[in-house]
């Protein structure tokens, strides 16, 4: 069983943000992190050379960390995403991913090894996603299959509220009932 904790962290500011960076960088720039199953493995790609400014300090930091630290905010008034990407900035920070940012690397690292952590492909339009899910946390970690590359794209990571825990619930259950049912990218 994982231990997960978090640091508080509530606001938007160039501690915090250097925090946060600090662990992200850890994980996914400075270090790889490595999606194995059996005796494949696959390096996460973040992207790191698709950055954006940080509204906190002259370094530039890249559009993936800015990604898994906010949510979509429809209103334009709430929206804080300093990444100036036309997908980017539609978003705001997120303190309950932010403050979560470190489970990510342990998921994925644990994603076949804790009994807690489950895990379904669920395709997107044409693009098929491992969802790696801590069952008893309500996280998720979402991993996309690139076509060009044997590498793995971290595509986001959040918490789930509770109206959207029966949604995760079904996908699990159908993908348990068929698998495997032909998404799996391995």
């Amino acid at each position: 069983m994982l231990i997960l904790t978090h640091p508080e962290i509530s606001t938007l500011n160039e501690i915090n943000i250097e925090k946060l960076f600090d662990i992200f960088k850890e994980d996914f720039i400075d270090n790889q992190t490595i999606l194995q199953k059996g005796a494949i493995s696959f390096v996460i790609d973040v992207k790191a050379d698709k950055t954006c400014p940080c509204p906190f300090t002259k370094e530039a930091k890249q559009e993936r960390f800015w990604h898994i630290i906010t949510t979509e905010e429809k209103k334009a008034k709430h929206r804080n995403n300093p990444c100036p990407d036309i997908n980017e900035k539609n978003r705001k920070y997120d303190e309950a991913r932010a403050k979560r940012i470190h489970w990510i690397k342990l998921l994925i690292d644990n994603w076949q090894k804790d009994d807690e952590i489950k895990h379904f492909y669920q395709k997107r339009n044409s693009k098929i996603n491992l969802i790696i899910w801590h069952t008893k946390k309500d996280f998720l970690v979402v991993v996309r299959k690139l076509s060009n590359t044997n590498d793995k794209f971290l595509v986001s990571s959040y918490l789930i509220y509770r109206s959207e825990i029966r949604r995760y619930r079904k996908q699990l259950e159908e993908y348990n009932e068929k698998k495997p049912n032909g998404l799996e990218w391995f």
